[in-house]
């Protein structure tokens, strides 16, 4: 028995050492040459310009912020989501490494600190199954695909970065508060870019992130927005709600700014459906209604953004290239049923590898380039995934409930997003959030329950779940 739990510890101990340096290779093969370039083209030469005191101060605050991130890794995740809408600001010092990998580094480091250091689980759901045919399926298009760089980029983005919001949840979140903690960041996220947009008011184009991004921009106050009204709202009286109707306003303003359509349209979907959820929201409802439609022209928000916006009302306008993008798609899924024509060849039979580089539907993107077992795969994942997420409201209560109610609207909103735009690696945030119910599924379901937990084993047991499948102890 003993050289049986020693081999299984073995085991286990392998498979974090294997994901860990999996991980590692696909990060510093990526880093090398970009901490090169950045090192020879601008850092040093930057340096030399600040005094040695800055230097020391600055380098003093960094390790003060990695040592935050450390500690709170929930905030470091929505930091992942979000970094990428600002690391492209012309106005940013030049740093030698990738803002989204640095990152991504310190929440791996954290991962593997809680594993080793408290013996905590990872433990994966079984539905994370449906992950095995995507993942074979994409290594095994590298021998098909149009081009074997490009191929390997693409997988490696998604097993070394994408994966990170996939499975770190699993050790990160193990206490409702540390989901709410994570939930509020993305707020205070969207709300400061949201704010950072609003100096473009009056000018000719539509609003942008730092990045220069505005269907970014878009999803991320509306996900603020759905956070704020699902989480938020039904636990505060209607004066605290009111105090808040500000920053619902510059949330409001960005995301109508940015043109967004897609954003725009799914944000309203989720407020009118999150207030069936909490009936007292009406009234708000109601009120912020009457409010932004008195406001709304004395705002300036740029005549390009209701312009696009306008398209909305004329489908076939508003698809335009996505739907000449999303019939190439259809055509190269029917013409390659099984294996699909490789990963991130899509662009490679495309008229024009710039333009048409992704069908903007992630069911047509993982049919077109894997074939249908990616396809169904995916599509088994997420109805597994909206399952588990309508249990999980209807067992649960208090805040609890309320965190519950917030994935499912963020589910939507993601959903709807990845119908129409984005490839499989630009949508990071909504494999993350297909895969919190399962997440939520391990921990207590009632408010008197919401206590930090030393293992996943606690909470499985008090919530009497069939057994996953443990990857380490």
């Amino acid at each position: 028995m003993d050289s049986h739990k020693a081999y299984s510890r073995f085991r286990a101990t392998a498979w974090v050492l294997g994901l860990g340096t999996l991980f590692c290779v696909g990060v510093v093969t990526a880093m090398t040459v970009s901490i090169v370039h950045r090192l020879e083209a601008h850092a040093f030469e930057r340096i030399a310009r600040f005094p040695p005191f800055t230097l020391i101060c600055a380098v003093l605050v960094g390790l003060t912020l990695v040592l935050l991130l450390l500690k709170y890794p929930e905030v470091a995740l929505a930091l992942f989501f979000l970094v990428g809408l600002i690391k492209g600001d012309p106005n940013l010092p030049s740093t030698p490494v990738d803002l989204t990998v640095f990152v991504a580094a310190i929440i791996v480091a954290a991962t593997l600190i809680r594993l080793i250091s408290r013996r905590q689980e990872l433990v994966l759901p079984k539905e994370y199954l449906f992950y095995v045919p995507l993942v074979a399926l994409m290594i095994l298009s590298l021998a098909y695909t149009p081009n074997l760089s490009a191929g390997l980029d693409k997988t490696l983005r998604f097993v070394c970065l994408t994966s990170i919001g996939i499975v770190t949840p699993f050790v990160l979140f193990d206490s409702v508060k540390k989901i709410n903690r994570f939930m509020i960041a993305m707020v205070i996220g969207g709300l400061g870019l949201g704010a950072n947009s609003l100096t473009m008011l009056g000018g000719g184009d539509r609003l942008v992130s730092p990045s220069g991004l505005n269907t970014e921009l878009g999803l991320a106050c509306a996900v603020a927005m759905v956070i704020i009204w699902t989480l938020l709202f039904p636990e505060w009286p209607f004066f605290k709600r009111l105090l808040v109707y500000p920053v619902i306003a510059v949330l409001a303003v960005a995301l109508v700014g940015s043109g967004a359509r897609t954003a725009n349209v799914a944000a309203v979907v989720c407020l009118i459906l999150g207030t069936f959820l909490c009936r007292k929201l009406w009234s708000d409802l109601l009120v912020m209604v009457l409010l932004g439609a008195l406001a709304l022209p004395f705002v300036w928000i740029p005549q390009a953004s209701y312009d696009y916006l306008a398209s909305l009302a004329h489908p076939p306008q508003a698809m335009d290239t996505r739907k000449d993008l999303m019939a190439l798609g259809v055509k190269l899924f029917g013409e390659h049923p099984f294996l699909g024509v490789g990963i991130q060849g899509f662009r490679f039979h495309s008229p024009n590898p710039l333009t048409y580089n992704f069908p903007h539907n992630i069911v047509l993107e993982l049919g077109s380039e894997l074939g249908m077992c990616a396809a169904l795969a995916f599509i088994g994942f997420v109805v597994f995934s909206f399952l588990q997420i309508f249990r999980e409201i209807g067992h649960r209560s208090g805040t609890s409930r309320n965190v519950a109610a917030t994935i499912l609207m963020l589910m939507i909103l993601l959903a709807l997003e990845a119908m129409v735009s984005g490839d499989i690696n630009d949508l990071r945030l909504m494999w993350f959030v297909l895969g919190l119910p399962f997440v939520l599924r391990l921990l207590p379901a009632y408010e008197s329950d919401v206590l930090e937990l030393s293992t996943f084993e606690v909470s499985r047991e008090e919530a009497a779940l069939e057994p996953d499948f443990v990857i380490y102890r």
